[in-house]
């Protein structure tokens, strides 16, 4: 009898092991019933803009969970009377209805530091790198995906009492969803100059070719030598 229930129960634990979310796995575009099971609510909601893009939130630690590392956390962790989580929202696809990117965005040190680890250990060197004493940006395009990552080395929060922390920004999409990109996309800090650059790909010189970020960077070099309004590209530009 005892081997019997054996024989039922374990394929059932290696069902559910199967079935764990895991950001890090997520292949675009996502069916938003693959966020349902994670606990998120994916029902349409009313807009007042034709095409919006909606997005959906979750918080829980089911849904906070990054090549097995759990990213959920809250500022209560340094000050019981501050109420604020780490969150993860999806972007829908206005066009075909289904999950094409999401954001990651963490408020506590101690999971910051783990996302950043995991990205200098996994993702290496990049074209795209600008750090100065505040913060570091960086983007990698890997199986058709780009990956968008902030650090905030120093941030100052008034309501835990000046108490200094690292937060983080990782921001995932299918690099098609140029919509979502375009009005989703990270823009504060250095980011926008990868706008700036995605831009200039789409141009005649440089359509459906292969031009990298450093390409780039070298190009505005020589065209805008002598022009010093041009030098934020440069400064803080981190040449692996």
């Amino acid at each position: 009898m005892k081997k019997l229930l054996l024989l039922v129960i374990l394929p059932m634990l290696l069902s559910c092991s199967n079935h764990t979310f895991d950001l890090e796995k997520l292949k675009f575009p996502v069916e938003k019933k693959i966020l349902n099971a994670a606990g998120i609510n994916t029902d349409e909601y009313q807009t007042f803009i034709e095409g919006e893009i909606l997005s959906f939130t979750g918080s829980n630690n089911t849904v906070m969970v990054y090549d097995g590392m759990r990213l959920s956390g809250n500022l209560s962790r340094y000050n019981k009377n501050v109420d604020a989580s780490n969150y993860v929202s999806f972007f829908e696809d206005p066009t075909h209805k289904d999950i094409r990117a999401y954001e990651i965005v963490i408020r506590t040190t101690e999971e910051t530091e783990q996302l950043e680890k995991y990205f200098d250990k996994h993702f290496g060197k990049t074209d795209f790198y600008y750090k100065d004493r505040e913060v570091s940006c960086r983007i990698w395009e890997k199986d058709n995906s780009l990956y968008y990552l902030g650090i905030n080395f120093n941030f100052n929060n008034p309501e835990l009492l000046n108490k200094s922390r690292k937060t983080a920004l990782l921001f995932v999409t299918d690099k098609n969803a140029k919509q979502i990109i375009r009005e989703k996309s990270p823009q504060g800090n250095y980011f926008q100059f990868y706008r700036h650059y995605l831009d200039a790909k789409e141009t005649p010189q440089h359509k459906n070719k292969k031009y990298t970020y450093r390409e780039y960077i070298e190009q505005r070099k020589r065209e805008n030598k002598y022009k010093e309004f041009d030098v934020i590209y440069f400064d803080h530009y981190i040449e692996n």
